[in-house]
């Protein structure tokens, strides 16, 4: 009589993925912001993630987007260490000597003002006044000040 062939052990099951809400793609946002921030991503990519992130329905849905980027504290989903619990040691950056990323958005700011400035000017075939001194100007001279008062972000 033969023997039955032994049964093939079934692969370990992962978790079910679980649903997201409003509070967590708000923390990946926020820490894509400071990704941005940073330097570590361009506007581009930025507006590629934030996006991906506010459609994200599950935590696997989230933990690309910020797999590539340091650890932060808090919720940020982070992919699973392979290997065992150890865990990476987090080194310290010492902060840039360049643009806040109140300026940097200043600046980004007075791009788009100017930008829309300018096609409203080519449109009506005449410079206009040119309106954005007045936001850029005020929020220019914030900075400015919190800058030489040493506030800064």
């Amino acid at each position: 009589m033969a023997s039955p062939l032994p049964e093939k052990p079934e692969p370990p099951q992962s978790p079910p993925a679980l649903r997201v809400g409003d509070a967590e793609r708000q923390t990946v946002v926020a820490r894509l912001q400071k990704a941005l921030d940073e330097g570590r991503l361009d506007l581009h990519e930025f507006d590629e993630r934030a996006a991906a992130a506010y459609a994200a329905k599950t935590d696997a849905d989230l933990v690309p987007l910020t797999a590539d980027l340091p650890a932060q504290p808090g919720n940020t989903p982070r992919p699973p260490v392979a290997g065992g619990g150890e865990r990476a040691t987090e080194v310290a950056v010492p902060r840039r000597a360049g643009l806040t990323g109140s300026e940097r958005s200043w600046v980004r700011i007075a791009l788009i003002l100017s930008v829309i400035w300018a096609v409203t000017s080519v449109a009506r075939g005449e410079p206009s006044f040119y309106w954005p001194i007045f936001p850029i100007g005020i929020w220019g001279a914030v900075l400015l000040a919190n800058r030489l008062t040493g506030k800064r972000d």
